[in-house]
Order: C-alpha cells, then sequence, then structure tokens
C-alpha cells in the first residue's frame, strides 16, 4: 500500500503549473523573496535555453522578482546558500552574482 502511495505522490510532484505565470503575478502572489527570485531565475534560464544551468542576477531580473535593496538582495542570496538545496550563489567581487543550478563544486561533501 505503502508503495501505490509513494507512486501517487511521484506522479502529483511531476505535474506542472500551466501558463501564464506572469512576473507581476509572482509579485503579488508569492510573500518570499528568495522563492520569488528562484522562480524568475527558471523563467530567465528557461527562456534563453531549456538546459541553461545558471544566470546572472541583474537589476532586471532582482526588479521582477520585486527585490529592489541592496540588503534584500543580500539577505536572499545568504537564504539560497543556507537553505535552497540544488542551487548555489556565485558572488563575484563588483560584478553581479549568478545563481547555479546543481551541486556547488566548491562544497566539502563529508565522506
Amino acid at each position: 500500500m505503502g508503495n501505490t502511495k509513494a507512486a501517487q505522490r511521484a506522479k502529483r510532484d511531476a505535474m506542472f503549473l500551466m501558463g501564464p505565470v506572469t512576473f507581476g503575478w509572482i509579485k503579488r502572489n508569492i510573500p518570499d523573496p528568495t522563492s520569488r527570485i528562484i522562480l524568475v531565475a527558471e523563467a530567465y534560464m528557461k527562456m534563453a535555453t531549456p538546459t541553461l544551468k545558471s544566470l546572472a542576477l541583474s537589476l532586471k531580473v532582482w526588479d521582477c522578482a520585486g527585490i529592489e535593496s541592496h540588503d534584500q538582495r543580500s539577505r536572499v542570496l545568504k537564504k539560497i546558500d543556507q537553505q535552497c538545496e540544488g542551487y548555489w550563489v556565485e558572488r563575484r567581487e563588483g560584478r553581479t552574482a549568478v545563481l547555479h543550478k546543481g551541486k556547488n563544486p566548491n562544497e566539502i561533501t563529508p565522506e
């Protein structure tokens, strides 16, 4: 019985939302700024190339997610690094940060 439930959960997890889901809708309805930047970044990555695994977080991307202040951007980047499994942030001095999908190659894994 547990196997059937797991199969149903896997099937539901694979379902997707049909669009259009606009950036304005995301800003109005998703209260967490970290979730908003991930959704917007995913959209930009898929618009560019479906297999794109990274995106420079330009002011345009932050604006589309409704994140305006430098302090809030810093908090969002920190939260991505700490809590968003499957994403990591490359910080480049004097340049925009880059959001990457996948495992951080610089991360030390316990053996």
